[in-house]
């Protein structure tokens, strides 16, 4: 049976976070937007702690959707006053290495590892 339990938690944002999505085209990379206006984008394989990348939309209006284009070279937020806003994301964020999936595998394995040692911490 699988396991209910999450493999990690982010827990950077400040407020709430309404959407996220991975990255078409990229293993590691996922985008989440929250209430406070910021849009961030995390790249696992650099840092788990903190985004890669984060930006506050003018005003800070509420985000409540964030979608991807299909090259991975463009994101979209909406936000709660009916505004869509689209960002280019840079090369060097967006396009993915060689060895991102490699990488992306070792990275998973360590977040599993983790959480393991943690809950035996726990139980001890």
């Amino acid at each position: 049976m699988p396991s209910t339990r999450p493999l990690y938690s982010f827990e950077d944002s400040c407020d709430y976070v309404y959407d996220a999505m991975w990255s078409p085209t990229h293993p590691a990379l996922f985008a989440c937007v929250d209430l406070a206006g910021r849009l961030d984008l995390w790249n696992l394989n650099n840092d788990t702690e903190v985004p890669t990348a984060s930006v506050y939309v003018d005003g800070a209006p509420a985000l409540n959707r964030v979608r991807w284009s299909h090259t991975g070279k463009e994101i979209a937020t909406g936000d709660s006053e009916g505004q869509v806003q689209v960002y280019d994301v840079g090369e060097q964020i967006c396009v993915p290495k060689a060895d991102e999936w490699t990488r992306f595998v070792r990275t998973l394995a360590e977040i599993n590892e983790n959480r393991d040692e943690a809950e035996e911490l726990a139980n001890a």
